[in-house]
């Protein structure tokens, strides 16, 4: 996710290559990114001194991070994690300091710069101006500022939402084939119908529902599915989906 944050950044014009320090646990990583995207690589220390600081790990390898970053950083600067399920309030206990702290959940898309991310800020004690940090965020796609307490029912809908939709996908190019059809056939035609349907929506701006009403005519194919779908409780199993997300991510917190 770091990486394809990273290369949207540079690819949109939004962050230049010079403007950019990485740094890595793994030697071999930091390398990688260096050569890359051909920025520069520094120690911990150093990129903690950056403006903006992004803590792109995974839960159980920030500690160490967030140890070296103790006393480092100050209120004219932000640190912007990615890191699920940790909270403002942990990081700012661990790593002092005041400066702001913007916890996000971004998703898979952002390396198409495609990403629907929920943002929850505290300013600090500074003066750092945090639309720059919607600017980055917007660099990836979509941004919504949240206050933190939605930040699990976030990951829930948008941070794992892509794989509702690849599922989805899966399973409609599955049913065509079982049934018959080609898999070059199924595949092309199930993918271009998610990406079409996801286009209209945005495009056009119009309510999901209607869009459904407006495809469902009374005793055609649509409403023959759709009506088979909520005799299986389709509805009931995507709320209890979400609310299985949400509530693993409370239990991730901390």
């Amino acid at each position: 996710m770091g990486q394809a944050m990273l290369r949207a950044w540079i690819d949109s014009d939004t962050l230049k290559p010079s403007e950019i320090i990485v740094t890595d646990r793994e030697p071999e990583k930091a390398a990688d990114a260096v050569e890359s995207f051909r920025v520069a690589g520094g120690t911990l220390e150093e990129v903690g001194r950056s403006e903006v600081v992004v803590l792109a790990v995974k839960p159980q390898d920030s500690d160490a991070v967030l140890s070296g970053l103790a006393g480092v950083m100050n209120g004219s600067q932000a640190l912007l994690s990615i890191a699920a399920g940790l909270t403002i309030g942990s990081i700012r206990k661990r790593i002092g300091g005041n400066p702001a702290i913007v916890r996000v959940m971004p998703n898979l898309a952002a390396q198409v710069r495609a990403a629907a991310s929920g943002y929850a800020v505290e300013a600090g004690a500074g003066d750092f101006d945090t639309a720059g940090i919607r600017k980055l965020l917007e660099a990836i796609g979509e941004a919504e500022e949240v206050d933190e307490k939605w930040m699990d029912l976030v990951t829930a809908v948008s941070g794992s939402g892509p794989a509702y939709f690849f599922y989805l996908t899966e399973l409609l190019e599955r049913a065509a084939v079982e049934q018959g059809l080609p898999e070059d056939v199924a595949r092309k035609l199930a993918r271009e119908t998610l990406w079409g349907a996801a286009k209209t929506i945005k495009e056009t701006g119009a309510e999901p529902a209607d869009l459904r009403k407006a495809v469902s005519s009374p005793g055609g194919t649509t409403l023959a599915a759709l009506t088979e779908m909520d005799t299986a409780g389709f509805a009931d199993i995507i709320a209890r989906a979400v609310d299985a997300a949400r509530r693993r991510a409370g239990e991730l917190a901390r």
